[in-house]
């Protein structure tokens, strides 16, 4: 298995967000481990504090999260949003995640993003269609 590391912090990665309800102390930052462990590969992850109206940048810009690997973020404390990106493009929000923690899992199985399932199957019955028309009679 694969692990990717971005050491910047996720409030970093958004700028100027308020870090709400964090204070000063060792427990406002901590390492979120995103484990992919469902059929789907994931290109894009961006996180945004809830309510923001902007996404922060791709977490792993240039690469590809496949099924059985893993992705460590140093994060801060806050409530976020996330937006999850598979390989075909097909698009999964989840809110309300809350990162205040010292260390924490976010495994991402099928039915995390049930979307990916359905943009799959969409594209598998568009192909077997297609096959199915340009057969010779």
């Amino acid at each position: 298995m694969q692990t990717l590391r971005i050491f910047a912090c996720v409030a970093a990665a958004l700028g100027s967000a308020a870090i709400a309800g964090c204070g000063s102390s060792d427990n406002s930052n901590g390492t979120l481990l995103v484990r992919i462990r469902s059929d789907f590969a994931i290109t894009e992850i961006h996180v945004t504090s809830v309510g923001s109206t902007t996404w922060g940048p791709n977490l792993i810009s240039g690469d590809i999260l496949a099924p059985g690997e893993s992705l460590a973020v140093d994060v801060s404390c806050d409530q976020y949003d996330a937006l999850l990106v598979d390989e075909s493009g097909a698009q999964c929000t989840i809110h309300d995640v809350d990162l205040c923690f010292n260390t924490a899992d976010w495994i991402i199985q099928n039915d995390t993003c049930p979307v990916f399932a359905v943009a799959r199957a969409a594209r598998e019955a568009a192909q077997a269609t297609g096959s199915g028309s340009s057969a010779a009679h």
